[in-house]
């Protein structure tokens, strides 16, 4: 649970009711009505009264015990806290302090409140409870992202669910129209038109508008920064046409993207130095490099691989207990951390009790590197799993158990240097726990190394391994994948299928390697270590029982390990 706030409430209205915007980052912050001003006024004691309740000191220390919250967020629940009892707001912080970690619970607390689905106590982040039903505010979104066709946060949508100007009663309205299985596109605009009582051309624009909050990388970090309005949008703001409360939600949407930008740069920019403190000397050290991504608990992971860090395919999902579910949900880059999730999602996945799960590394592998070399990104509580590494995905390594509140894995004491991974299994450890298994949604190589594979066929005739003419386009490719480190150990593999003598057909998968490795050194310039491996026919990727299969089989597999 992230237990921080992004704006301020009625007790710290700028222009009758709108969000104060502070730092001169915005200007032609308008007034909202009279009304909504002074029904968030009279919302204030229910919010303050329940976060009094909810967060008892007990229940601050049962949540820092569990690994739900950080000492941060406590010392922020704690000052929250302090702050209402000195007759001020639990929203009472200092946003530039405490930046992007300010962002969600206010909207959590509400659907809490105000949801007679879910009740009290039911909130997102770190309490994470897949189940079957959907409140009325997921209902909504849902529809919302559908009549948008978006699969992600967007600003609307942010705006919606946030706390900036509007009174609950209408928000809860708004969310009401749009929560019908039945609702189509035109209700839905019917229901914003109405929310935010702009005409159809100012909505048509503020459809345009990302997500001003809700990113997940660094990289979505920098888009948000460098973004520009369309040519239309950016001429009609200068018009003069452009109604007040327009103006206010452009106004909010830049103060919003201002701050959340700088404070996710930021932060990336610490866990860059941190994992380069560590690893000095590793390759692509700059800030432009490599990718920083967010977990559901507020950490940042840099991954100088960027996107190619993630395992990218499923290769098995298996549960005692048929209570797992979405395998798919957890290849691939880590794109739920910021969302609301109380169910099931085809995004995450949910091992289930006693259930194993194995992944693959195909375009990059595992290595040992200083610090963590692996980490889970799990949604809500780390539940206990045993976490397993293999080369082929048949012989297995045991690194350990993962709990005890972190998803960060050290591989050092389990491996040789330079080695590379390419399989993970995670099995769920049952415990007394009523939940099914950890949620996945990510699993990362933290160095990593990068994985290419080159179909022999492309490069040899049958039986030689001399290049052929035609191998040239896809060796440049090869040789411009490479670059993107400039430095490290190129490990090049040959492999056969099984036709012929076993020993003519090891001496043909070395003969092959040492060709592509005489090619890239007259290609590569930069501070390359070169080995070479022919293992022949004795490490099938599929087996030998068909001309297709056989050909999977006949390859040239590359590693670069940055150095």
């Amino acid at each position: 649970m992230t237990l921080v706030v992004a704006c301020k409430n009625s007790g710290e209205q700028g222009s009758a009711g709108s969000d104060e915007i502070s730092d001169n980052e915005t200007s032609n912050t308008n007034d909202w009505s009279n009304e909504d001003e002074d029904e968030d006024f009279e919302n204030e004691f229910d919010e303050n009264q329940f976060m009094q309740n909810f967060y008892s000191e007990e229940a601050i220390e049962m949540m820092l015990a569990s690994g739900q919250i950080s000492e941060e967020e406590a010392k922020q629940i704690r000052e929250g806290l302090k702050n209402m009892a000195e007759g001020g707001n639990f929203s009472d912080f200092d946003p530039e302090k405490y930046g992007d970690s300010i962002s969600n619970v206010l909207g959590d607390l509400e659907a809490s409140l105000n949801d007679p689905e879910t009740g009290t106590g039911t909130t997102t982040g770190n309490n994470y409870k897949p189940k079957q039903n959907k409140t009325e505010k997921e209902r909504a979104v849902e529809n919302l992202r559908k009549a948008m066709n978006l699969d992600r946060p967007f600003f609307i949508e942010e705006y919606l669910k946030g706390w900036y100007g509007y009174s609950r009663e209408k928000r809860k309205m708004a969310f009401r129209g749009l929560a019908s299985e039945s609702t189509s596109a035109e209700e839905v605009n019917a229901v914003l038109f109405e929310f935010f009582e702009i005409d159809q051309s100012e909505l048509d624009f503020l459809k345009q508008l990302p997500a001003a909050e809700k990113i997940v990388s660094e990289s979505e970090a920098r888009n948000l920064r460098d973004m520009k309005y369309s040519k239309e949008l950016t001429a009609y703001l200068k018009s003069g046409k452009a109604s007040e409360k327009f103006k206010a939600l452009i106004d909010r949407f830049e103060l919003l993207r201002k701050r959340t930008h700088r404070n996710f740069l930021q932060k990336s920019k610490k866990a860059r130095e941190e994992f380069y403190k560590v690893n000095p000397g590793w390759y692509a050290n700059t800030d432009e490099s490599g990718d920083t991504y967010i977990d559901s608990h507020r950490n940042y992971i840099h991954l100088p691989l960027g996107k190619l860090s993630f395992a990218d395919r499923l290769i098995s999902h298996e549960m005692d207990i048929k209570n797992g579910n979405y395998p798919e949900g957890a290849v691939g880059v880590p794109d739920m951390a910021v969302e609301d999730l109380r169910i099931a999602h085809p995004k995450v996945c949910n091992l289930g009790t006693r259930g194993v799960l194995v992944l693959e590394f195909t375009d990059n592998a595992i290595v040992d590197v200083n610090g963590p070399d692996l980490y889970v990104f799990e949604m809500g509580a780390i539940e206990p799993t045993n976490l397993e590494i293999s080369k082929d995905g048949e012989n297995w390594i045991e690194v350990g158990r993962i709990d005890g509140g972190t998803a960060a894995v050290d591989i050092a004491e389990f491996v040789n240097p330079k080695e590379t991974y390419n399989y993970i299994r995670l099995t769920d450890l049952v415990t007394s726990s009523t939940l099914p298994g950890a949620d996945v949604d990510a699993v990362a190589a933290i160095g990593g190394a990068l994985r290419l594979n080159l179909d022999s066929s492309v490069l040899f005739d049958t039986g030689k391994h001399e290049l052929k003419s035609s191998a040239s386009s896809s060796l440049q490719q090869l040789v411009a994948s490479i670059l993107e480190m400039p430095k490290g150990t190129i490990i090049i593999e040959g492999h056969t299928d099984n036709v012929g003598n076993p020993a003519s057909n090891k001496t043909l998968s070395e003969n092959r390697a040492k060709t592509v490795r005489d090619y890239l050194k007259t290609k590569l310039k930069g501070a390359y270590k070169f080995q070479i491996k022919g293992f022949g026919e004795s490490q099938p990727v599929a087996p030998n029982d068909t001309d297709e299969n056989k050909q999977k089989n006949r390859r040239v597999e590359i590693l670069v390990i940055p150095s």
